[in-house]
C-alpha cells in the first residue's frame, strides 16, 4: 500500500470524529427517566370484588379526616410524587349560614380527605409522570 493510501484514511478517520463529536447525539436526561410503574392505594379496611373499601366514622363535634396513604413501585423512581388525588360521586349540601351548595367532602392535594357531611365517595389517585396509572378506593362516611 502506498503511504499516500494509508495518509488519506488516516485523515478521513480523523475528521470522521471531529465531526461526529461536533454533531454527534445529544444526550437528554429525559431519556433517562424511570417511571413509576406500580401504585396501591393502602388506606383501605376490606376488598369486596376487587373494589377497596374504607369505613370513616362521622363527627359533629371535630373536624372529621382522613389521609388516603399508597405505595409505588419502583422505589427509585424519578418522580415518587407525580400523583394526583380525586374524587367523584361527591354529594353536595346547602350550608345552612350563607345558603350555598358546597361539596359533602374534598381531598387535598397531599392526600387528606375531609369530610363536612355524612358521605360515600370514591377516591382516585392517579400517577402524572406519563405512566398513566390509578387505583381508587370507595370511603363511606358514616
Amino acid at each position: 500500500m502506498r503511504k499516500s493510501v494509508i495518509f488519506i484514511i488516516s485523515i478521513i478517520y480523523i475528521a470522521s470524529i471531529v465531526v461526529v463529536t461536533f454533531f454527534g447525539m445529544k444526550i437528554r436526561m429525559d431519556q433517562f427517566q424511570v417511571y413509576i410503574s406500580k401504585i396501591e392505594i393502602t388506606s383501605y379496611d376490606q376488598i369486596v370484588s376487587g373494589n377497596k373499601y374504607l369505613r370513616v366514622e362521622f363527627s359533629e363535634i371535630e373536624e372529621t379526616s382522613v389521609f388516603i396513604t399508597y405505595k409505588y413501585e419502583p422505589s427509585d423512581a424519578t418522580h415518587p410524587d407525580a400523583v394526583e388525588f380525586s374524587l367523584s360521586n361527591v354529594p353536595t349540601y346547602i350550608d345552612e349560614e350563607d345558603g350555598e351548595e358546597k361539596p359533602c367532602a374534598i381531598i387535598t392535594s397531599m392526600g387528606e380527605l375531609l369530610f363536612y357531611k355524612r358521605a360515600n365517595v370514591l377516591v382516585t389517585i392517579r400517577t402524572t409522570d406519563g405512566s398513566t396509572l390509578k387505583d381508587s378506593v370507595l370511603v363511606r362516611c358514616k
